[in-house]
C-alpha cells in the first residue's frame, strides 16, 4: 500500500465519488480510471500469445499490436525561469540548478530581483539582449540554437559582468 498527497479538491472528488461509503480511494479510483472490456476465450488465447515477454499484460499488447503508444511528453512552449530577489551581482543559478531547454522553446526571465539585469551571450542559445529587465517584469527570448552547459565563455548578466553568470543548457529539437 502506499500513500500519495492529494490536494483538497481531488479529496472532495474522491468523496463525492464514494470514498469512504464502503470504498477505499484505491476503490473510486479503480472505477474512474480503468476500463473493464470482455473478450472471448479464443481472442484472449490470441492475444496471450502476442505477448512478447512473460507476464507482459493484455493491455500493453493490445497497445502494441493497435499501435496505440504513449503519447510522447512534449516540452513546454514556455520554461519560466526567475532571477532571485537579493541576486544583485551574484550569479542567477549554478550549474546544478541549470536551466534545461529544447531549441524551440522560449524562455521567460522573471526578473523577483530589484536592480536591472540583461543577459549577455555570443548569439548563442540566443542573441544578446538588447535592453535590461527591470525589477518586477520580464522579458522572453526563443532558445534559437543548441547550448552546451560548460561553453567557457558562457553567459553571464551583461550588467555585472561573467561573475554573475547564468547556467542552462539547450538541446536540439528531436
Amino acid at each position: 500500500m502506499k500513500s500519495i498527497q492529494v490536494d483538497s479538491q481531488v479529496f472532495d472528488y474522491l468523496k463525492a465519488h464514494g470514498m469512504g461509503t464502503g470504498q477505499s480511494a484505491s476503490d473510486v479510483l479503480r472505477s474512474l480510471l480503468l476500463r473493464t472490456i470482455e473478450i472471448d476465450d479464443e481472442l484472449y488465447a490470441y492475444l496471450i500469445s502476442l505477448a512478447s515477454a512473460h507476464g507482459e499484460t493484455p493491455n500493453n499488447i493490445l497497445r502494441r499490436e493497435l499501435d496505440i503508444g504513449e503519447t510522447p511528453a512534449q516540452p513546454p512552449a514556455v520554461i519560466e525561469f526567475h532571477i532571485p530577489a537579493g541576486t544583485g551581482s551574484n550569479p542567477w543559478n549554478t550549474r546544478e540548478t541549470a536551466v534545461n531547454g529544447v531549441v524551440g522553446q522560449t524562455l521567460r526571465i522573471h526578473n523577483d530581483d530589484n536592480v536591472p539585469h540583461r543577459l549577455h551571450t555570443s548569439g548563442a542559445p540566443f542573441p544578446h539582449a538588447a535592453n535590461d529587465t527591470h525589477p518586477g517584469t520580464f522579458s522572453d527570448v526563443v532558445l534559437a540554437q543548441p547550448f552546451n552547459l560548460d561553453t567557457p565563455a558562457g553567459i553571464y548578466d551583461h550588467n555585472f559582468g561573467q561573475t554573475a553568470r547564468f547556467w542552462i543548457s539547450v538541446q536540439a529539437a528531436a
